[in-house]
């Protein structure tokens, strides 16, 4: 055995063990492991660690170039991007996109330069006080003193609250920030570091700049999502008082005025005791004893009759478990007793009201209007129910649901109508809903049952049983879809039906069909973006229609719902007219014109988010194979379009009745089930996935530079002469392949925030 050493001419970096061929490279590497700035602005007086950043700084820096002109009222954002400006603070542009708004016109405390935060609502959906009062900020960094300080306020039991904190700390993202020797390249001249960019600027016609391009979006969302795990703590799941709101509200309102019958007498299926609370028992928050007596309203409930078949199903799945069985539990009187508890009428209501108000913001493939408790498969409920108890702001509630976990995993792929042949016409032209809408509902529901476990396991579970639902059960869901046909799954032409032949039902079934494939259709990116998993879909068999406006979607009345059809979905709007395969191959093949791009903001956040998710569909498959720099020219194109709808999409139709609502903060209990979940987050997985194609870029021109001296095997000296590119293995930039964790792209993540200029 020979000990490996270093190659001849490699300077290694005493601290992180890095190696470069050049002594410069290496001296300039050290400074990115102290926190020292000796290079100071002598015109706005910020802080560098290199020269070179501070060089690149002086040639834009607005404090020179203000100086001896009159005051500027616009913000620095405002400026770069040519748009009108309110002088805010913060503006409305850079409020509207929850992005900072900094002037370096404006004095404030002997500098030269003020930033202003938005008041933007984080993962848990808290909004920061200090966001909110828009206090400026001085552009240098905080102390350590000034970071404890952000956290007095906050209570310590409050989670949501202290997640918020930490966040509204966070730097903005500059793409000065990355220095060349993070990106593995060796180039020292900014024209290096632009060529991406200016390739792009020069395909289209307009000049462009790296700082331009990033807009000032940061991986504040991001961030969190990849450290932490849980629904609570990774989605947009309410603030805990938001969600206490809801408990507190159901109690009152739904359960004693709407709802009665589900306070009524203790189920026939066990006989009472002091374990189990009854109506008015201080754990239920309900009204006094009523009707305990009535066991024949029981009887005829068809809520408890859907409950009983869920515990007889839990115990089936107990009780006769195969040999490679998940379920570890023992069927007793005990455990009888606490699955009767757990799916008791009054905690069930809960916990549906929970998925409802605090969940189905995030995944929304459930239609509310007309969903029937009594109708739907018991399995859909049971699994409705451990979502609700995981996202309950009682800590009791999640630590029961966690005990039946595998159970009601067992319960759903096990189903009938789940592992059954489902009859699929994939002919490619108009679905017709079967003679009756409730069979085909059934097995949808099995899907969306199936899709909702492997949600409460990938986030909640133990990492067996993360590792299980990425590894088996996904892919069942992929192919019961397929089986379904993908391709089914599209609208009639309403604009051209008279309303009296409009059937609600049936655009229901269309539609939850549409959004349940898009949510599997994301939950494979997801595994793909976070675990680096290769995925199970491919994005030529996602030949269904676009999802419905909300507008359309949350309407509660048929006569509602084909009224705002008739007014979002014509003819000429994109909802009807396009598929989403279409959508990403027009997003991607060239620069869009003002008008197709707003054409294609109307498609509103779901449908967006599914477009640039399926852009790092696109990254994954370039770096796992011989890409050269051609090949991403349609991702760039792609993602250049996405994010100039996504702000024409802000900017026109995020707060319009099409899909908008108000904030979080001015909603009611009773509606916030309509708000945008964790999808308003979307440019954060633009800006990942612009970075991603900006490193590839880098590293195949470093391989590829003939200034190296370096050309692929059996390529001719005219061939590097010209700089072609040539078709060359490039590691790709996650290396570990279906990892449980996501720490590797919170680590790119963490990097690409620590750089960042101030």
């Amino acid at each position: 055995m020979f000990a490996m050493t270093d190659a001849p001419g490699l300077h290694r970096c005493p601290v992180c063990f890095k190696t470069y061929k050049r002594r410069e490279h290496l001296q300039r590497h050290r400074s990115s492991h102290t926190s020292e700035r000796p290079h100071r602005c002598i015109l706005c007086n910020a802080s560098f660690q290199r020269t070179d950043v501070l060089k690149r700084h002086l040639q834009t820096c607005d404090a020179g170039s203000n100086a001896s002109s009159s005051r500027r009222r616009a913000c620095d954002r405002c400026v770069r991007q040519k748009k009108a400006c309110s002088a805010g603070h913060p503006c409305q542009n850079c409020e509207k996109r929850t992005v900072l708004c900094k002037y370096s016109n404006l004095n404030t405390s002997g500098s030269n330069a003020a930033v202003f935060r938005p008041a933007t609502a984080g993962p848990s959906g808290e909004t920061s006080e200090t966001n909110a009062n828009a206090r400026p900020e001085p552009s240098a960094p905080n102390t350590n003193e000034d970071a404890a300080s952000s956290f007095e306020d906050v209570p310590y039991d409050d989670l949501d609250a202290l997640i918020q904190a930490a966040v509204s700390g966070f730097p903005v993202l500059e793409v000065q920030a990355v220095p060349d020797d993070w990106l593995d390249v060796g180039f020292s001249s900014t024209a290096a570091a632009t060529e991406p960019f200016q390739q792009e600027a020069s395909a289209s016609g307009t000049s462009s700049s790296p700082a331009s391009e990033y807009r000032g979006y940061s991986f504040s969302y991001l961030y969190i999502f990849t450290s932490r795990t849980g629904l609570v703590s990774s989605f947009d799941c309410a603030t805990l008082t938001q969600r206490q709101q809801i408990v507190s509200s159901f109690h009152q309102a739904y359960l004693t005025q709407q709802h009665p019958e589900l306070l009524g007498a203790l189920p026939p299926l066990f006989t009472p005791t002091e374990e189990w609370p009854r109506p008015g028992h201080p754990l239920t928050g309900g009204p006094p004893d009523h009707g305990l007596t009535c066991w024949t309203s029981w009887l005829h409930n068809p809520i408890i009759i859907k409950l009983q078949q869920v515990v007889l199903l839990v115990k089936n799945a107990v009780t006769d478990k195969p040999n490679n069985s998940t379920v570890s539990l023992t069927w007793s009187p005990a455990l009888q007793q606490r699955c009767l508890h757990f799916f008791s009428p009054w905690r069930f209501a809960k916990f549906i009201e929970l998925y409802w108000s605090v969940w189905h913001p995030n995944v929304n493939f459930l239609h509310r209007p007309t969903f029937d408790p009594t109708s739907s498969k018991s399995i859909l409920l049971a699994a409705m129910a451990l979502i609700g108890a995981c996202v309950s702001p009682d800590p009791e509630d999640n630590e029961d649901a966690r005990m039946w976990f595998n159970c009601v995993e067992e319960m759903v792929f096990t189903d009938n109508d789940f592992c059954s042949d489902a009859e699929s016409s994939s002919s490619g032209g108009e679905f017709t809903p079967p003679a009756s809408v409730l069979a085909s509902r059934r097995k949808l529901q099995a899907l969306q049952a199936a899709y909702i476990v492997c949600l409460y396991q990938n986030w909640e579970g133990t990492v067996a049983s993360k590792r299980r639902i990425r590894r088996q059960r996904f892919s069942t869901v992929v192919s019961f879809a397929r089986d379904l046909g993908i391709d089914t799954a599209r609208h009639l032409d309403y604009s051209r039906r008279p309303k009296h032949e409009f059937n609600w039902n049936e655009y229901v079934v269309r539609e939850e069909m549409i959004r349940t494939f898009t949510w599997i259709f994301l939950l494979d990116t997801a595994f793909v973006i976070f675990n680096n998993l290769p995925h199970r879909m491919v994005i030529k068999e996602m030949k269904m229609h676009m999802a419905s406006p909300e507008a359309c979607f949350q309407a509660t009345t048929a006569k509602q719902c084909i009224e705002e059809i008739h007014r979002w979905m014509s003819p000429s709007s994109p909802f009807c007219s396009i598929l989403l395969r279409e959508a990403i191959e027009d997003v991607c093949s060239d620069t869009m014109g003002p008008d197709l791009q707003d054409r294609f903001s109307q498609l509103g956040p779901l449908n967006l988010f599914a477009i640039v998710s399926a852009f790092h569909y696109m990254i994954f498959q370039h770096q796992n194979l011989f890409g050269v720099e051609g090949q991403l020219v349609p991702i760039r194109t792609g993602l250049r379009n996405w994010i100039a709808i996504w702000e024409q999409y802000v900017d026109l139709w995020s707060s319009s009745p099409l899909h908008g609502m108000a904030h979080d903060d001015r909603l009611a209990p009773e509606m916030m089930w309509k708000r945008v979940g964790f999808i308003r987050h979307s440019p954060e997985y633009w800006l990942l996935g612009r970075l991603l194609t900006d490193r590839i870029s880098r590293t195949i021109a470093k391989d590829h530079d003939p200034s190296q001296g370096r050309s692929p095997p059996g390529s001719s000296s005219e061939e590097a002469a010209s700089g072609r590119a040539h078709s060359k293995s490039v590691e790709p930039i996650l290396d570990k392949y279906d990892q449980t964790s996501m720490r590797q792209v919170n680590d790119l993540i963490t990097a690409f925030q620590d750089f960042h200029v101030d």
